[in-house]
């Protein structure tokens, strides 16, 4: 009986470590050495598949670079304060043409629209150095709608030299982008 060995729980547990680190090293000693760097890296867990078998290419074509580029000129995502303060002078506009009835208040009408027309026109100008889309949307827009009206159709109650001002203003702004585009 004095061959008996007294062992605690903390031993038998430090054996049983031992012993799977043992059989872990058996198995990766069988097996080859590329094999042993593809198990620790998990490779052989995933399936070859055709688009790991693909060559990459390390850059983009020229068409994907100027289209990427395109996209961001005309992004709307840094114009929003700008499309929020254009929609507030619209709604200005139509209070001060459409609502307002004060006497004495038509005289002074027309400056109040010029006015808010302008701030307008400065907000579609300070876009077009972040992005192209507003400029390019009051060209366009400007240019179709006065050049289909008559001398004396309204759109929104606004004659055709509004819509042409409103051109001219997207020409400025397209001016001002052309300015800042790096």
């Amino acid at each position: 009986m004095s061959n008996i060995l007294i062992t605690t729980e903390q031993q038998i547990e430090q054996l049983e470590q031992q012993l799977f680190q043992l059989k872990e090293q058996q198995a990766l000693s069988a097996s080859p050495p590329d094999a042993e760097q593809a198990v620790l890296e998990g490779e052989l867990q995933t399936p070859d598949t055709y688009q790991t078998l693909k060559t990459k290419r390390l850059r983009a074509s020229i068409i994907e670079v100027v289209f990427r580029r395109i996209a961001a000129m005309v992004s709307i995502r840094p114009i929003i304060g700008n499309i929020i303060a254009i929609g507030l002078a619209m709604l200005a506009l139509f209070y001060v043409y459409q609502e307002v009835d004060i006497a004495g208040f038509e005289s002074y009408k027309s400056y109040f629209g010029i006015g808010i027309q302008l701030f307008g026109a400065i907000q579609i100008i300070k876009s077009g150095t972040r992005s192209l889309l507003l400029p390019l949307i009051a060209m366009v827009w400007g240019g179709m709608v006065a050049h289909s009206f008559g001398a004396h159709d309204a759109l929104f109650t606004f004659g055709k030299a509004f819509y042409e001002h409103l051109m001219i203003v997207g020409i400025i702004g397209v001016g001002a982008s052309v300015l800042t585009i790096d």
